[in-house]
């Protein structure tokens, strides 16, 4: 992450914070969200909250706000969000929620409260209290008013994917001879390549012409033998 001070020079330093706003580093981050994108037309952007209260937003696609813009919370409203985020205990959570739901967007929670760090990532299937803290965060990032732009240029930051190669990992225990077999003979699954001598996770291919690639994504991440699939993202 850059350093907040790149973009400093386009701000009035505000008397909010606890630093300057050009004395921010990743070090005084303390909450960041990261919403992916879908099949769909999902907002794609960061929201990144500083000690004190100085936010920074990234809008990637499918927002009215593109580009780098910067606001300072007020104190109250800082203070609330950090105590709404200690009463949650996210620590208590799990760092990964497996959806079978392949058309949502991907969110990332960060929370650092001392010197501790927990993120949580998912789609749907995470705790109540991770949706609530999602929802105060999306009031802060899609509120129109406020915002000082920093940089209304985009950066692609988008990755390519190839819809026609699926990463798959394979739950331990899983008959791997058998289950490729029943898969090449069912859906016409190939293997292309074994990722990583650790851990079943292998490239695959499969029948085209006869999936559309959401539907045959659905297909692996209901397999009972699949613990994760995800298309092949494209070599830069």
């Amino acid at each position: 992450m850059k350093y907040v001070s790149l973009i400093a020079v386009f701000l009035i330093i505000s008397c909010s914070t606890t630093k300057n706003v050009d004395e921010l580093t990743e070090q005084d981050l303390v909450i960041k969200m990261e919403k992916e994108g879908c099949f769909g037309k999902c907002p794609v952007y960061s929201l990144s909250i500083y000690k004190g209260g100085y936010t920074v937003f990234v809008g990637t696609e499918n927002t009215f706000k593109l580009g780098t813009h910067s606001l300072t919370l007020s104190k109250d409203k800082y203070k609330e969000l950090m105590a709404e985020f200690k009463t949650a205990d996210l620590f208590q959570y799990e760092d990964f929620y497996e959806t079978k739901i392949p058309d949502l967007p991907t969110v990332k929670i960060y929370y650092k409260e001392k010197d501790r760090e927990k993120t949580i990532v998912g789609k749907r299937e995470r705790p109540e209290a991770v949706h609530k803290l999602q929802f105060q965060l999306e009031q802060i990032a899609e509120s129109r008013n406020g915002w000082t732009v920093i940089d209304g240029s985009v950066e692609n930051k988008k990755e390519k994917i190839d819809q026609s190669k699926i990463v798959i990992q394979l739950n331990d225990g899983a008959q791997l001879s058998r289950w490729f077999n029943n898969a090449r003979e069912s859906h016409g699954i190939r293997i292309l390549k074994k990722m990583d001598d650790s851990y079943d996770k292998w490239i695959v291919s499969y029948n085209v012409s006869d999936y559309r690639p959401d539907e045959i994504l659905e297909i692996l991440r209901n397999d009972p033998n699949v613990s994760s699939a995800e298309f092949k993202k494209q070599e830069p």
